[in-house]
């Protein structure tokens, strides 16, 4: 073909009856045709002339003309591709190329002039145009729906008889398989169907089959260039066909590339491109048309395993996104749209988005979903995954979702401009996470427990978040920075706040402890405020943690809380030893527990000894695969387990090692304690939560009797089981969760307090020790996370700002 520019008629597109007859009034003339979407861009196609352009009327309703086919090798369109990624390219297609295409399905679907076909695809679409010219060619009828795809309708003319056949892309027809009492006994007047090209599992070819039990299914797969390359005969397929794009039929011939890339070439098989600098050729020497799809051949048979530029490639091990988002469709409820897009990551080369049409609360379940899809492929993605939900997936006419569009969106929400923005300056969210993780590489993606976050943090965070930005959702640790800022301002400004259970028990038996300790009050003759502060780590653990360690496999998360709290406890236990001159070993080892108090010399911190070494089992007992997959698939069960076999545990060693001497100042004595607050953590419905009340009765009656501390330990634990939070007033929120959020400083420095008070007043001041207790060890609190950061600053500009520092930032 040898010209300079290609004179050729335009056509706005418009899915009309009116449309395909000027389609086939062009074609009759011989005369080119290109697709627009208005006069303007008509006038600005580059290497095309236009003579004119033709608006079509509306018109919807049957289409009953018959038009033979050209097999003339003259130019017949321009085709755009659908601009999925990149631009859409100028596709110059023959009379000859769309004549074979026809031919091919025709006697692929075996059509006859019986067929009265419910098109559900637009006409502008080359697979809509293709329906209504197969259709044509046959003598059979068409039908162009008023209203798109509409399911009620077709159910309706199925009924009637007025359809035997229909076509559609699985977009479409997923829809029909969410409602399959729609089509119902209907379904049996099917004939003929033609699925389109877009990726569909083998079980919704099997649903479709069932629906439509008599027709001729058959699903293909092509592209703008080259289409209906293969042919599934879905109605007849073996189930492990089910999962291939059929077989190459006619004179089309498919081929596999080095690099697995499908190759095509038939007479179907466009061979130009067009541009402002005229035609180029798409096929090789040999006629090879080289596509940009992946594919693996087997029984003859083509299996489609995405395109190479969706293909993710996250640490080295390639993801297809279809095969991704069919694994993750599965766990779902029927309806629910997601897409799967890859993103940069720093670490992993690729990282994966799942888009989800929902709210920031519909996420959760998703990336758990996509978190397990992606490890039985091989791929621990930890950070690397990001789910957002969207409010609608970005989509061209046939329903083939832009992936690039979604990657484009995800980056620019996700990676605001920071310009301007001082260094330290919580201006989004994003910047309070990095605030609040200090050291850590906090991406957009990243969540509260996907970077470690625990109980205390969890408070520290909240009030942090609320001061700044308003209420948080319920579920708001497992929704990424992204996911929250997208949030912001979605819900009415109020002065009163959510004032969770675990937050309130954890402050008043903070205060319970330090008030004994002063003699202020005695809550409790038989005490229990410590092992309800132990059970409440365990809450934490299973909370916050264990959902992280099961999805990555790493205890990364239990390791930073020990680090937390070793370090406030060893500088606490050094200044103290250094301000005394009673310097001892044992203690900045913290192992002093396991000694007689009374041979010790100084302050003891024997709860956080011991609440340390628990936490240390903790990552030891977590950090087997087999343990994670037990809590996994039968958390209660695993937790119930775990508190039998630690009770019993407490029972022999206390056999072989009487702990009397140490007030039973060991972990072993309160891990029964531990494990129950897993249990509370995992008792997610309510026949769970009265099994958990009744365990926590059973066991702290074993341990104390029908005693005070047996009362106070039931009832802290009723109501975290079924009180989840109590709606109060800010001011009262801040003052709790203040209280909660310092508990470890106000034990580490609660000791120091009633020295000093005792020395200023030279008398036992109890209520002055305990307030001052709490305020000092408040301000330390808050003084300690503002040096963490500071500190955290400096080493990154003295390393040139890499940002990598990691200094603890979990607690207990």
């Amino acid at each position: 073909m040898d010209f300079q520019k290609l004179e050729a008629t335009a056509v706005i597109r418009k899915n009309s009856i009116a449309f395909i007859e000027n389609v086939f009034a062009l074609n009759d003339a011989r005369r080119p045709f290109v697709m627009v979407n208005d006069a303007k861009e008509a006038s600005g196609l580059s290497g095309i002339v236009i003579d004119r352009c033709i608006t079509p009327a509306e018109q919807s309703g049957w289409y009953t003309a018959r038009h033979p086919l050209i097999h003339d090798d003259l130019p017949a369109q321009v085709s755009y591709t659908s601009g999925t990624e990149g631009q859409p390219k100028g596709v110059l297609l023959t009379y000859a190329n769309l004549a074979d295409a026809a031919e091919r399905i025709i006697a692929e679907m075996q059509m006859t002039a019986e067929i009265r076909e419910y098109v559900g695809v637009p006409a502008t679409f080359s697979f809509g145009m293709g329906r209504y010219r197969a259709i044509s060619a046959v003598g059979g009828h068409a039908y162009l729906p008023p209203r798109g795809f509409d399911p009620l309708e077709l159910a309706r003319m199925l009924a009637a008889n007025q359809v035997n056949a229909l076509s559609a892309v699985p977009t479409l027809l997923r829809i029909l398989l969410d409602a399959p009492d729609l089509i119902g006994e209907a379904g049996k007047n099917l004939r003929w169907m033609e699925i389109g090209s877009q990726h569909m599992t083998a079980d919704e070819k099997l649903r479709v089959r069932t629906m439509f039990p008599n027709a001729l299914i058959v699903q293909h797969y092509g592209l703008t260039e080259a289409s209906r390359s293969t042919f599934l005969q879905v109605s007849s397929a073996s189930e492990s066909q089910l999962h291939s794009v059929g077989r190459p039929v006619g004179r089309t011939e498919i081929q596999l590339g080095a690099d697995c890339r499908i190759r095509i070439r038939g007479p179907h098989v466009a061979r130009w491109r067009i541009d402002a600098k005229g035609l180029h050729n798409l096929q090789d020497a040999d006629g090879w048309l080289q596509t940009n799809d992946l594919g693996h051949m087997r029984d003859g048979c083509l299996f489609f395993d995405g395109r190479a530029d969706d293909l993710i490639n996250c640490g080295g091990v390639k993801v297809s996104p279809d095969l991704l988002e069919e694994r993750i469709r599965s766990g779902l409820e029927p309806g629910m749209q997601i897409a799967v897009a890859k993103v940069p990551d720093a670490q992993r080369g690729d990282g994966v988005l799942v888009a989800v049409k929902a709210g920031p609360s519909g996420t959760a379940r998703v990336k758990e979903l996509a978190a397990a899809a992606l490890q039985s492929m091989g791929v621990v993605a930890g950070s690397a995954l990001h789910v957002m939900a969207v409010d609608a997936l970005p989509v061209t006419g046939t329903g083939k979702v832009k992936r690039s569009v979604l990657a484009e969106q995800f980056v620019s929400q996700l990676t605001p401009d920071r310009s301007h923005v001082p260094t330290g300056e919580i201006s989004d969210v994003l910047s309070l996470f990095r605030h609040e993780f200090p050291g850590q590489p906090v991406r957009p993606e990243d969540s509260f427990e996907s970077l470690g976050g625990d109980s205390l943090h969890y408070i520290q965070f909240s009030l942090s978040f609320e001061q700044r930005f308003g209420q948080l959702p319920n579920n708001w640790p497992q929704l990424s920075a992204a996911e929250l800022q997208q949030g912001l301002g979605t819900t009415k400004k109020s002065n009163w706040r959510r004032l969770e259970s675990a937050t309130l028990t954890r402050a008043f038996f903070m205060i319970c402890i330090v008030a004994l300790h002063t003699d202020a009050f005695v809550y409790s003759s038989n005490w229990g405020a410590a092992y309800f502060l132990i059970l409440l780590a365990g809450y934490s653990v299973a909370r916050f943690q264990l959902p992280e360690i099961i999805r990555t496999g790493s205890t990364r998360t239990l390791w930073g809380t020990i680090k937390y709290v070793a370090i406030p406890t060893l500088l606490m236990v050094a200044f103290l030893q250094g301000a005394t001159q009673r310097f001892e070993i044992l203690p900045l080892l913290l192992v002093s527990n396991y000694l007689d108090p009374r041979e010790l010399k100084g302050f003891i911190f024997y709860f956080s000894e011991f609440y340390l070494q628990l936490l240390v089992l903790a990552a030891a007992f977590f950090s087997f695969s087999k343990v994670q997959d037990s809590f996994k698939s039968r958390p209660m069960l695993s937790a119930l387990v775990l508190l039998l076999a630690v009770a019993a545990l407490n029972q022999i060693i206390e056999f072989f090692w009487d702990s009397t001497y140490n007030y039973h100042r060991t972990p072993w004595n309160y891990a029964w304690a531990f494990a129950l607050g897993i249990v509370l953590a995992l008792a997610k419905d309510p026949s769970k939560r009265l099994l958990a009340l009744f365990v926590a009765i059973a066991a702290v009656l074993l341990k104390w009797g029908a005693t005070s501390a047996a009362f106070y330990v039931a009832g802290g634990c009723a109501l975290v089981l079924f009180v989840e939070a109590f709606i109060v007033p800010i001011p009262i929120k801040v003052l709790v969760a203040e209280i909660a959020g310092a508990s470890l400083f106000i034990y580490l420095t609660h000791y120091v307090m009633i020295s000093v008070v005792r020395k200023i007043f030279g008398v036992e001041k109890p209520w002055m020790a305990l307030i001052s207790s709490v305020i000092v060890g408040v301000a330390l609190a808050h003084l300690y996370a503002w040096t963490s950061r500071k500190l955290v600053r400096t080493i990154d500009e003295l390393r040139g700002g890499s940002g990598t520092t990691a200094l603890p930032r979990s607690s207990p």
